[in-house]
């Protein structure tokens, strides 16, 4: 089983602009994620310790990318299949 999260990157700040957007109220963000196993499977992903906001039945591999709006802070996004969790570390403003 692989689970790769393409986006947000571990420890990045978002939305990329330059200069930094400073703090933000809140801001639409797209994540990002792959996932690969043999045979059936289910998959759920979501944001900080939350319940699911998306899940998902499918054979042999899935490629999901969701926008989802999400307050200014430190957050967490995180992928759950077959008894595997990964997840990434991310900030909404600065």
């Amino acid at each position: 089983m692989a689970i790769n999260i393409v986006y947000p990157i571990n420890g990045g700040t978002y939305p990329i602009t330059a200069p930094s957007p400073g703090v933000l109220k809140s801001a639409y963000f797209t994540a990002s994620f792959s996932v690969t196993q043999g045979g059936d499977d289910a998959v759920d992903w979501g944001f900080d310790n939350s319940a699911a906001i998306g899940k998902s039945k499918f054979y042999d591999m899935i490629s999901v990318q969701q926008v989802y709006k999400l307050p200014g802070g430190r957050h967490i996004f995180w992928v759950k299949s077959g008894g595997s969790t990964k997840s990434v570390r991310f900030r909404i403003g600065s």
